[in-house]
């Protein structure tokens, strides 16, 4: 009997084997990942599905396997290959009067460029009208060599409400237009003590040496007085994705909106979407896990607005929010200062995407595997692997790949609930060893009252 307990009592107290390592099958979903021959560490930028199907906000159920089924080494970092947005640079520009407006086959204009190729002087014919009448606008970027991304204006204040339209043209020989923006809106709108200003104009495509801003509108000549620009960074060109949500009115509280994005996504951009013409709203923004009990957190509270003074409208730009990955969202809609009436505004939340690094170990295609209720996150620490990465292309020892559009199933979504829970064997072991030893102790006790009575 002693010997029987002892047994019991090693196999509670033994630790039970360790799960066997996770496979491809443990996943739900994967995505195929082509990697060229003699890459030492390949990285991507993590797409849209992988923040709809992970189960862990950390992200530490996904995987890279190889073609033989074995997992890598991989790493995930916050997008510090696509640098925060460049700070606004001063740009050199030269007002261009009506008389010289551009023709078919260029400007009529004398330009002087120096040995370096920058423009020293624009020397307009004869008798020109003076520069707060000029409709458009030179702007040298010779010395620069990087593309633009934006454009930002500044005029002088004025006490009237101020609406143009702007075009931007590029060319390397002053001859040869190409338009890179056909129809950009700025405007200053005053109004109740609140001012409204839209000052920026992003460019569809890359620059060249010169641009030509050209304003549209037939109104008032809009008295710049600097223009800067912020230039695309360096290596990899950023990715943002935006996307767009529907909300839904919270019952019995008028002015409240809850969405719910389809994934945890890292956003650190929002803004609202008003499909009704002269819309505004002061409203407060909050955000919570999908926990019900979890307490809302205040992310942005604003003017957000939609102008129809002109094609395209006046909107709202997105507005930075620390990074949160919240899929529930709630809008609280201040009704004194708004216009929307019963309407639902959508939401519009934008993320820069987690850089994922791994090394190619093996033989390709890989498999990004994500979307597992059992899989955690590594408890090797391969950051010191990658401290030599460099943050730049060719800059570091990372090739940067572009994984396949499509995704794959892979264990199915049945992977993304728990599995059930297995019998608490240690549980029922303590308690055979309980009743076992209550077992003993009372044949004891009836072996010595028998020998007691005889």
């Amino acid at each position: 009997m002693r010997k029987w307990l002892w047994l019991l009592l090693l196999a509670v107290c033994n630790p039970s084997p360790s799960l066997a390592d996770l496979t491809v099958n443990d996943f739900a979903y994967g995505i195929r990942i082509d990697v060229p021959v003699g890459t030492a560490v390949a990285a991507m930028s993590l797409p849209e599905q992988v923040y709809a199907s992970a189960c862990r906000r950390d992200l530490g159920d996904i995987r890279v396997f190889n073609a033989s089924g074995e997992p890598v080494p991989h790493m995930i970092r916050y997008a510090q290959t696509q640098s925060a947005e460049a700070p606004w640079r001063s740009l050199a520009f030269f007002p261009l009067p009506e008389e010289v407006a551009p023709e078919a086959g260029g400007y009529r204009v004398f330009v002087r460029t120096g040995p370096d190729g920058a423009v020293v002087q624009v020397d307009p014919r004869p008798a020109i009208l003076p520069d707060e009448y000029a409709r458009s606008f030179l702007i040298d970027l010779s010395l620069v060599n990087r593309s633009l991304a934006q454009l930002r204006l500044e005029w002088q204040p004025g006490e009237t409400t101020l609406m143009a339209a702007f075009a931007v043209d590029a060319s390397d020989d002053l001859v040869a237009w190409t338009t890179i923006q056909k129809r950009a809106a700025i405007s200053d709108i005053r109004h109740g003590g609140r001012r409204l200003i839209s000052n920026t104009i992003t460019l569809d495509r890359g620059t060249k040496r010169y641009l030509r801003l050209r304003q549209l509108n037939a109104g008032p000549a809009v008295p710049l007085i600097r223009i800067d620009g912020r230039f695309q960074p360096e290596g990899r060109i950023p990715i943002r994705v935006f996307l767009k949500i529907d909300g839904q009115p919270v019952p019995e509280s008028p002015g409240v909106f809850e969405y719910r994005s389809t994934g945890a996504f890292p956003v650190d951009r929002v803004n609202l979407i008003f499909d009704q013409a002269n819309s505004m709203a002061e409203a407060l923004l909050e955000s919570r896990n999908d926990d019900p009990k979890a307490t809302w957190t205040r992310r942005f509270k604003g003017l957000f607005y939609r102008i129809d003074v002109d094609n395209p409208p006046l909107t709202s730009s997105p507005q930075a929010v620390p990074i949160s990955m919240d899929r529930r969202w709630r809008l609280t809609v201040d009704a004194s200062d708004s216009t929307i009436g019963s309407a639902v505004p959508r939401l519009e939340i934008g993320y820069r995407p987690h850089d994922l690094f791994f090394i190619a170990r093996g033989s390709g295609p890989f498999t990004l595997a994500f979307g597992s209720a059992v899989a955690e996150p590594l408890k090797v620490n391969v950051a010191a692997l990658f401290d030599g990465i460099g943050r730049h292309r060719e800059n570091g020892l990372e090739r940067w790949v572009t994984p396949q559009s499509t995704w794959m199933v892979l264990g199915g979504p049945q992977r993304l609930s728990p599995p059930p829970k297995p019998l608490p064997m240690r549980r029922i072991l303590l308690w055979s060893v309980l009743l076992a030893g209550v077992l003993v102790v009372a044949a004891m006790a009836w072996r010595l009252a028998r020998r007691l009575k005889g």
